[in-house]
């Protein structure tokens, strides 16, 4: 793929030159031109004077250049290496055994990358094609794509207490019911206008018939039986005690029955058992319409005088039988000065479904994704019609407010919140196109690359499939964390191009490879290769450390970013390089930039558009303003300032996880969460203590201290223990007085008293081996359960010591058998109590590793330490930039830290490999300045690029896209630390330069007749990156 055309126009463009010049020598003004290295020298050359450019072949038969110094040079440079070197031995100093074996790596890393350059320059369209392919092949994996969503498979270690409690309670409590709530908002929800609005709504859910076969509510409720309750004759009530009279029908059971009364106690067990059997069974739906007994009548005729009368005189549920405190369904309530309600701000409503087990035995079922339960089809498309339904106010008052929250709500919306920023994706590519385009090309018509820096991003793109198919191929699932994964692959992708552009432009500025694609492939990726290959090799080793975390969602990231990484890094190196060779032979046939099929003929490039603004900057404004004396002294003091303040800020952040976080703030649900927290914050949160093969009732004793040393703790607001109840039952009962209970008196009992309004609550707690029938004892309980309501913790401290002092309360019980406490909550708890450790874990393992990579890749101890410096200061940063934006520690944030590790590193590292490299002058300072000249515009670019692709997310809802907002700290801040700190550091103490040495490996020998300066086997950066402006100048002279 040479270019013998070019070649042929450059040779005669400088025929002048070359009749008045040894053979392949180029001279203006008496001063040769030197040129970089060939394929087998590191060695990078600078115009000297005296000095001949020599071509030779090698191995490849590809024509290459090498410099050899006149006689006068030569001598005076072996005479000058005699004066420093120990006079017994005249030998160099031997390389360390850290700088030879970075050597060796480099040079085995810049042989094979030159090679793959060569092949990939060689067959460009074969490349691209394979690529494809490859890419597309990888992608079917996503064929067994799967997502998780529910918080504890994604959150919790899946070793912990939590989850082996979880598990033993899905055996042996399995849940069949479906909890479906309402939360409703006014000024006053205990006015008629408010009651009767919940009316209408209890009526609109009834009527609600969704899926193909038309299931409603009566079809799919969880039915519960209404208890009897003694009939009088309503004209044997004294109507005088009433303040509304024509309401003594509806509160019948108020007033004809204490609600301290149970009829089992008071009726004959077989009359009281034979009228169970024809008890009324009733759909369960708890609410304030319960007041009213669901009567439309009375319900309708309501005033808010006698609302506010019969809900503080309510003891009882006009549906149910039950005793129930109507108080617990308000929120936001007022008292007057005789602790009455006069007032409510909200009220709950909640619908009780059951699953069709049968249906799903059957298969015609889905996967709840909140839950992760099976729920019939029909009740899960129910459900979902039942949130249309709530959320449809057309005809309900604007004061009046309603939020829902179904059982399936937040599966769904969850996962319709991992596609919900697609156009975020969508902006994000479009801008970053429109960058790259800048960036990649020239300001005309011919040198522009707008189709490469398109094919740039379908590769990032392949990447993202690619990652995508692996990780589902091998099960690993996607997590609603994973959706920042492209734009992450995104601006990496695009830091690579960069430097392999950069690498590109600087061997097109060499005799040896301007003219011919393949050579300048081979020196590109030389270069590029190694330098794409630390930073992504840095990337993708963290990454898989944090991939052995205990945390299912930051395994899965770090799993598909690795794997995403790795496929970026591979596509850049073939796929964008392959058509960055075809672009190339687009310009040299002066096609335009947009459309390939359109010649410019005569073509000139514009005079301006061959500048390289930001080269310029760096060099005639930047470099000389940030190491001027002054300025250094108030970068150093500025710098200071903001450690210490980036500090204080990172003390004050705090660790905090909610699941409830990913719940998009636009959504329903949210607001629903919103609600319930802002009115019923007192609630505390609910749990269990579970038992089995407990020795009943030998072991009550020990369970009734253990329930009052529950109630007596801080961390324990109430607890609802079967036994308690159990014990007041009996104490009613006189045959039992003064007598021990036995086991079979104990199972006789407690067959009457779970069918009884006393203990019917409790029939839930109980697992039982067999069925329950009132005329006879109880089966043999297996396992059973009480409830606790914990206090209100709102710290994760609190929630820690809540949950540490209910363990060792249930650990101290001195009885045998299965026993361990379980709530919701833990979840969330537990994992407060892991993210430290895992974060702190990611990021001392990343720190290791991004050290030991990097102190290998810079041979210097003293500049790995000032780069791991910048790194560490850069994270401090980043931990008080999340304190002043109001975020916290969690999975979400702990990913963006450890990932920040490997962002940061790669500014930092290559500012001081630069200064490390520049061995021609002694000064720190022009050392500094020399360091930034070379690779601070392809720093600056790579930082903005990644900035560019983060900063879009400020617009997000999410959690996720919110949190990953950190990026734009770690870009603004790894730059300021890398390009204007690092600097000046290193112009006042920075490390002596890369020492002249004598190599053991003679393989890695340059002789020194070749060799104009002291060099160090890495130093293929500086020619990778840095513009060389006298090659530059004379380019059209180059024969």
């Amino acid at each position: 793929m040479c270019n013998h055309k070019n070649s042929t126009t450059a040779k005669s463009k400088a025929g002048a030159s070359d009749e008045r010049s040894p053979a392949g020598v180029v001279e203006e003004g008496g001063v040769a031109l030197s040129t970089d290295q060939d394929a087998t020298q590191p060695a990078r050359w600078t115009a000297s004077e005296g000095h001949t450019i020599v071509e030779t072949d090698n191995s490849d038969g590809v024509k290459v250049a090498s410099e050899t110094p006149p006689a006068s040079v030569d001598a005076e440079r072996r005479s000058n290496d005699h004066k420093t070197t120990p006079a017994a031995s005249g030998k160099k100093k031997q390389q360390s055994c850290l700088a030879e074996a970075s050597a060796w790596a480099t040079r085995t890393l810049e042989n094979t990358f030159e090679r793959h350059g060569r092949r990939v320059a060689g067959h460009p369209r074969t490349t691209a094609v394979l690529c494809l392919v490859g890419s597309a092949l990888l992608a079917l994996g996503s064929l067994n794509f799967t997502t998780e969503l529910r918080p504890y498979r994604l959150w919790i270690p899946q070793d912990s207490e939590f989850i082996k409690v979880m598990n033993w309670q899905a055996e042996n409590f399995p849940s069949e019911y479906r909890r479906h709530m309402v939360v409703w908002e006014a000024e006053n929800v205990l006015t008629a206008r408010s009651v009767k609005e919940m009316w209408r709504l209890h009526t609109r859910v009834r009527e609600l018939s969704a899926g193909p076969n038309g299931t409603t509510w009566e079809s799919l409720c969880a039915r519960v039986p209404s208890l009897p309750m003694e009939e009088e004759n309503p004209q044997d009530i004294d109507y005088d005690e009433f303040d509304y009279g024509t309401l003594v029908f509806r509160r019948r059971r108020d007033v004809l029955q204490d609600p301290e009364e149970d009829l089992s106690l008071m009726l004959p067990r077989d009359q009281y058992c034979n009228s169970l059997s024809t008890l009324p069974k009733v759909c369960l739906e708890t609410s304030l319409l319960e007041v009213w007994g669901l009567n439309e009548e009375l319900i309708m005729s309501l005033t808010d005088e006698q609302v506010l009368e019969d809900v503080n005189s309510a003891r009882l549920s006009e549906v149910f039988g039950y005793k129930v405190n109507f108080t617990n369904y308000l929120g936001g309530i007022t008292y007057n000065e005789t602790g009455e309600v006069v007032g409510a701000k909200a009220a709950t409503h909640i619908w009780v479904s059951l699953v069709d087990t049968l249906a799903v035995s059957l298969g015609d079922s889905v996967v709840d994704q909140g839950s992760g339960d099976l729920v019939d089809t029909a009740g899960f498309a129910w459900e979902n019609a039942w949130v249309t339904t709530v959320l449809n106010d057309t005809s309900r008052p604007p004061d009046i407010r309603v939020y829902a929250h179904a059982a399936s709500s937040f599966g769904t919306v969850s996962d319709d919140n991992i596609w919900g920023d697609v156009k975020w994706l969508v902006v994000g590519f479009s801008l970053m196109s429109i960058f790259v385009n800048i960036t990649l090309g020239k300001r005309n018509l011919v040198q522009q690359r707008p189709m490469l820096a398109f094919l740039g991003m379908v590769s990032v793109g392949q990447a993202v499939a690619v990652s995508y198919g692996v990780c589902s191929l091998f099960g690993v699932p996607y997590c609603p964390v994973n959706s920042i994964l492209p734009i992450l692959l995104m601006g990496l992708g695009v830091d690579d191009m960069f430097v392999i552009m950069a690498a590109w432009e600087a061997a097109g500025r060499h005799k040896t490879s301007s003219g011919c694609l393949v050579d300048r492939a081979g020196r590109t990726m030389r270069h590029a290769g190694v330098a794409i290959t630390v930073t992504s090799l840095t990337d993708v080793t963290a990454f898989a450390v944090g991939a052995s975390t205990d945390l299912p969602a930051l395994r899965s990231f770090c799993l598909y970013a690795a794997v995403g990484i790795l496929a970026v890094y591979v596509m850049q190196a073939t796929f964008f390089l392959a058509w960055l060779v075809r672009d190339e032979k687009r310009m040299e046939e002066n096609k335009n930039g947009f459309l390939w099929c359109v010649t410019h003929r005569d073509w000139k490039p514009w005079r301006c558009s061959d500048r390289d603004l930001m080269a310029d900057a760096f060099k005639h404004g930047f470099c000389r303003f940030i190491l001027s004396a002054p300025v250094r002294v108030f970068v150093l003091i500025g710098s200071g300032c903001l450690l210490a303040s980036s500090a204080w800020a990172t003390m004050n952040l705090h660790q905090e996880f909610n699941p409830m976080w990913f719940i998009p703030r636009s959504s329903y649900l949210y607001e629903a969460f919103e609600a319930s927290n802002k009115y019923f914050p007192e609630a505390g949160e609910r749990g269990y203590v579970y038992f089995a093969n407990i020795s009943l009732p030998d072991d009550l004793p020990k369970l009734n201290r253990f329930a009052d040393a529950l109630t007596a703790n801080d961390a324990v607001s109430s607890v609802d223990a079967w036994f308690t109840a159990l014990n007041d039952y009996i104490s009613q009962k006189p045959e039992l007085e003064n007598t021990t209970l036995t086991y079979s008196m104990l199972q006789d009992t407690l067959s009457v008293f779970l069918q009884s309004s006393s203990g019917a609550a409790y029939r839930g707690d109980f697992i039982i081996d067999g069925d329950l029938d009132c005329h006879y004892p109880a089966p043999p309980i297996t396992s059973f359960r009480i409830g606790i309501t914990h206090r209100p913790a709102k710290s994760p401290a609190e929630q820690s010591a809540a949950l540490k002092t209910v363990k060792s309360l249930v650990a101290s019980i001195p009885v045998q058998g299965y026993k361990a406490a379980w709530a919701q909550a833990y979840s969330i708890w537990e994992t407060n109590e892991v993210i430290g450790y895992e974060l702190w874990r990611n990021i001392i393992l990343a720190g290791l590793v991004v050290g030991i990579v990097t102190l290998v890749l810079l041979a210097s101890f003293v500049g790995a330490m000032l780069v791991l410096g910048c790194v560490g200061a850069t994270l401090v940063g980043i931990s008080g930039a999340m304190w002043l934006w109001g975020l916290t520690v969690d999975t979400v944030s702990c990913i963006a830290l450890v990932l920040a590790i490997g962002l940061s590193v790669d500014y930092a590292a290559h500012v001081a490999h630069a200064f490390l490299a520049a061995r021609d002058v002694k000064d720190t300072t022009e050392r500094a300045r020399a360091a930034l000249e070379t690779v601070g515009p392809a720093v600056l670019q790579g930082g903005l690029s990644t900035l560019l692709s983060f900063v879009l997310l400020a617009g997000s809802s999410s959690h996720v896209f919110m949190t990953f907002k950190v990026f734009t700290a770690a870009s603004v801040l790894g730059l300021y630390y890398g390009l204007v700190l690092l600097p000046v550091v290193l112009s006042l103490t920075g490390p002596d330069a890369y020492d002249d040495f004598q190599t053991s490996d003679p393989t890695l020998r340059t002789d020194p007749g070749t060799v104009g300066v002291s060099q160090h086997p890495q130093a293929y950066m500086n020619s990778a990156f840095s513009p060389d402006h006298d090659i530059t100048t004379k380019e059209a002279s180059l024969p």
